[in-house]
């Protein structure tokens, strides 16, 4: 037990990449060059294409929100429910969400000025058509570009008091390691013990907001692509997909750090358990609001409220909706089952795929067959590359992060007794 101790009475202290530097700068080459590319030519094949190729991008932007969103989100939730095992991952989850904020609002505005024509349906209402006072092109774009603004500043300003601490003058080195000093830097104006307690109180607010963002989203950009479809319940639906979707990307993403910077003193075997414990839990809970939706609808038999079903379930995309169901449920659950699944991080990492395959298929199933009744994924050159432009450019952001933050939150970490750092390890 003390040797366990020794090993994890204090967390690496380098800033950024300490681990294999020749694999991170490859991995961040290829990702800069896909997205290169990729952007080129999306930009000559997506505006013209009209089978379904903005679909697949407004898909992709949807399902990276969904994920990416998650990160300041977990945080604030264990700070809340006292979850200490997990801040050795809090630094990485403010990064995933840091780094979608450009492509989110990039995002957003093509899909807007390109896409909405083919997506929204009551952007060109037939004469005499009623159509909600929530609808409207203007009133989109302004209320989700203040959710998305309202959201990000509130990250950014959650993820700068929780960095200042471990910002180390003299550390700085390298222009962007230099803005990130910069603009998250500055004296901290708590003690440790002080600012727990404030970011525990801040932590409400930003879940508020997060909440309210997410809700924007997920009515403008899913359930109102469906004529006079509504449901009280979608947008619970959607952030429940959004978390469970966001729990499997975070452990794929602490998978892959690993690779690039020294995590294993303080990254063990009780996060991946509890991960997949989480991972369990929110299984379930996603099962319920799945339920929840499909009963009501069906129950009520209302010819609007059962054509999105329809679209979904049967038909063309009955096989992809079945697929998504087992990929958010089935296999996950006769995975999650056993014990060990959880405790390895490669097994838990299967799981975790699943998951986010699954999230991805949720989110083309919400978008695709409202305007498109027989597409299928990626069979369009504009829908590839949009989508390669938007996963390989965050990919790169989050690379190029990794690097400029100090990925580990020191002060946090060692704010907790070693003993119970020791426990990190156990194998039970």
């Amino acid at each position: 037990m003390s040797q366990a101790i020794d090993n994890v009475t204090s967390p690496p202290v380098s800033w950024g990449v300490d681990g294999d530097r020749a694999a991170y700068k490859r991995s961040l080459l290829i990702s800069i060059a896909l997205f290169l590319v990729s952007t080129i030519v999306a930009a000559l094949t997506l505006p013209g294409d009209t089978a379904g190729g903005w679909g697949m991008f407004a898909t992709t932007w949807l399902f990276l929100f969904s994920v990416s969103s998650f990160g300041v989100a977990f945080t604030a939730i264990m700070r809340l429910t006292g979850g200490k095992w997990a801040r050795p991952l809090f630094r990485t989850a403010e990064v995933v969400t840091l780094a979608y904020l450009p492509f989110a609002f990039i995002g957003l505005l093509l899909i807007f000025y390109f896409a909405r024509d083919q997506l929204f349906f009551w952007y060109q209402p037939a004469p005499g058509e009623h159509l909600s006072s929530w609808l409207g092109e203007n009133k989109l774009l302004v209320r989700n570009l203040v959710g998305l603004s309202v959201f990000y500043l509130a990250s950014i300003i959650y993820v700068r008091r929780t960095v200042q601490p471990d910002l180390i003058p003299g550390e700085s080195t390298g222009p962007l390691r230099g803005l990130v000093s910069s603009v998250f830097g500055g004296k901290p104006k708590r003690e440790a013990a002080d600012l727990t307690g404030h970011l525990y109180r801040y932590a409400v607010v930003l879940l508020m907001i997060a909440a309210l963002a997410t809700t924007f989203i997920s009515w403008d950009f899913a359930m109102m692509l469906w004529p006079h479809y509504h449901s009280t319940i979608f947008s619970m639906y959607f952030m429940v997909g959004s978390i469970y979707g966001g729990l499997g990307f975070l452990l794929l993403v602490m998978a892959t750090l690993r690779k690039y910077i020294r995590v294993e003193t303080v990254f063990g075997t009780r996060q991946i358990k509890n991960m997949g414990i989480m991972m369990t839990g929110f299984m379930c809970l996603w099962l319920y609001f799945f339920w929840a939706q499909f009963f009501v609808t069906w129950f009520g038999n209302l010819p609007h409220e059962m054509r999105p079903l329809n679209a979904q379930m049967y038909g063309h995309y009955g096989p992809i909706f079945w697929i998504s169901v087992a990929c958010l449920f089935a296999l996950p659950l006769s995975l999650l089952i056993f014990a060990w699944v959880k405790r390895n991080l490669w097994s838990a990492s299967v799981v975790a795929g699943l998951i986010v395959a699954g999230v991805f298929l949720n989110r083309y199933l919400m978008v695709l067959p409202a305007q498109w009744p027989d597409h299928m994924p990626f069979t369009t050159l504009g829908g590839v590359f949009g989508s390669v432009a938007l996963l390989s450019g965050y990919r790169a952001l989050m690379l190029l992060l990794f690097d400029a933050f100090p990925m580990l939150s020191r002060w946090e970490i060692e704010h907790i007794p070693a003993e119970q750092r020791a426990h990190w390890h156990s194998k039970h």
